[in-house]
């Protein structure tokens, strides 16, 4: 599962963009805090069980995979959170939870991707 943010390219001026709404900005989107960095590319089994609760696709806008993030019950009721639970926890979870709100609070249109 990665956090991604798509960049155009101005057909006018060469130059690459996002929109923050609908307005082109062309310069850098700013820096991930540290804290939220690890979330940025993730691995293990844990990330499928978050996907299968919010989506049934395999990306999703981040405020969209934020507005629909799991209970913690949900997670630790799902079967395959058994095989997990040693390397995942509430504080985790919650941490999870906010790097997702970080992202989603920016104007950069940053998404989550994965795969199976």
């Amino acid at each position: 599962m990665y956090i991604s943010c798509p960049l155009e390219i101005c057909n006018e001026t060469g130059r690459h963009y996002y929109y923050a709404g609908l307005q082109k900005v062309y310069t850098m989107p700013p820096d991930v805090p540290e804290p939220y960095r690890s979330y940025v590319k993730m691995k293990g089994k844990i990330y499928r069980i978050y996907a299968q609760l919010v989506s049934d696709d395999m990306s999703i806008c981040v405020e969209d995979f934020a507005g629909n993030f799991p209970e913690w019950s949900e997670v630790v009721d799902c079967h395959d959170y058994e095989g997990c639970s040693e390397d995942w926890s509430l504080e985790k979870h919650d941490d999870f939870r906010n790097a997702l709100k970080w992202f989603a609070t920016q104007d950069t249109s940053y998404n989550v991707s994965w795969c199976y």
